[in-house]
C-alpha cells in the first residue's frame, strides 16, 4: 500500500475518530467492570455498511441531540469534570460521555449486540493519547501544514460525497449533527480547536504506524498492538483508571 493511499485510509478512520471521539480503528475489548485492569485484544468496529438512512434518520438525530444535553449538564454540575487529568493523558468527562453515546450510536445501526465495555472505551481513549505522546517522543513530526491538508482533504471529500450511495449519505448525516450539536458554523468547526487536534492525532498514529511497518526489525502491526499495551500497562500502574460511573448523570438528564 502506497502512502498516498494509506494516510487517505487512515484519515477515513480520523473522521469516524472525529465524529466519535474514540479510536475508532482500534477498540479495545475488556470485561466489563468499573475499573481498567487488562489491556485485553484489539479488534476492528463494525462499519458504516448498507445502513439505511432513511431507516435511522430520527435515531441519529435523538442521540446527537441526547449528547448535547448531558454535555450542557456536565457544564452546569458541581463537581470535578474530568475522567482523567494527568501531564501525559487529560479525558474530560464531557469527552467520555460523547464517546460513549456516540460508540452505541455505531453498533447500534450495525445492530452488534456485542458492544466493547466502557472499560475498553477508556481505555482506547488512554491509549490513543499515550501513542500521540510515544510518537512525539520518538522524533516523529506533523507539522501544521499536513494537518491542514488532511482536514481540507476530509472537508471536500465530505462535499464530494455520492448522493446515491447510502453509506456515503450516512456519514455526511452524522457529521451534519455533529456539526449541529457544536454549535458552530460549518467552517467555524473545520476551523476549531477540536477538529485540529482530532487530525492531529491521527496523523502522529497514522506517521508512527508508517515508521513501524517500515522497520524490518519490527513485527508489522503485532509490535504496534504490543507497543499500545506497554504504554497503557505502564500508565495505569502509577495512575489507576476508574471508568466513570454516569447512571446518576443520566438519571438528572432524564436520558
Amino acid at each position: 500500500m502506497n502512502r498516498i493511499t494509506f494516510s487517505r485510509k487512515f484519515l477515513l478512520c480520523a473522521l469516524l475518530t472525529l465524529t466519535l471521539l474514540i479510536s475508532a480503528c482500534t477498540p479495545a475489548q475488556l470485561q466489563n467492570t468499573s475499573t481498567v485492569d487488562s489491556a485485553g485484544s484489539i479488534t476492528k468496529p463494525p462499519d458504516l455498511q448498507s445502513i439505511s438512512l432513511s431507516d435511522n434518520r430520527q435515531f441519529i438525530r435523538e442521540t446527537f441531540d441526547s449528547v448535547k444535553e448531558l454535555q450542557d449538564h456536565i457544564r452546569i454540575r458541581s463537581g470535578s469534570s474530568w475522567v482523567i487529568e494527568d501531564e501525559d493523558v487529560k479525558i474530560s468527562l464531557s469527552d467520555y460521555v460523547f464517546a460513549k453515546k456516540n460508540r452505541e450510536l455505531i453498533y447500534v445501526l450495525n445492530q452488534v449486540k456485542e458492544m466493547p465495555s466502557d472499560a475498553a472505551l477508556l481505555q482506547d481513549m488512554v491509549t490513543t493519547q499515550l501513542m500521540v505522546n510515544y510518537a512525539k517522543q520518538s522524533g516523529v513530526v506533523v507539522t501544521p501544514e499536513e494537518v491542514r491538508e488532511a482536514i481540507d482533504f476530509q472537508k471536500a471529500a465530505l462535499h464530494k460525497a455520492d448522493p446515491n450511495d447510502e453509506s456515503h449519505r450516512l456519514i455526511r448525516y452524522i457529521m451534519e449533527n455533529r456539526i449541529r450539536i457544536s454549535g458552530k458554523t460549518e467552517e467555524e468547526f473545520w476551523s476549531s480547536d477540536e477538529v485540529y487536534q482530532g487530525y492531529q492525532t491521527s496523523l502522529y498514529n497514522s506517521k508512527l504506524i508508517q515508521s513501524i511497518l517500515s522497520d524490518e526489525s519490527m513485527k508489522g502491526m503485532d509490535s504496534y498492538d504490543e507497543l499500545q499495551e506497554r504504554l497503557f500497562n505502564d500508565f495505569q500502574k502509577k495512575h489507576p483508571i476508574q471508568v466513570p460511573d454516569l447512571d446518576e448523570l443520566f438519571q438528572k438528564a432524564d436520558l
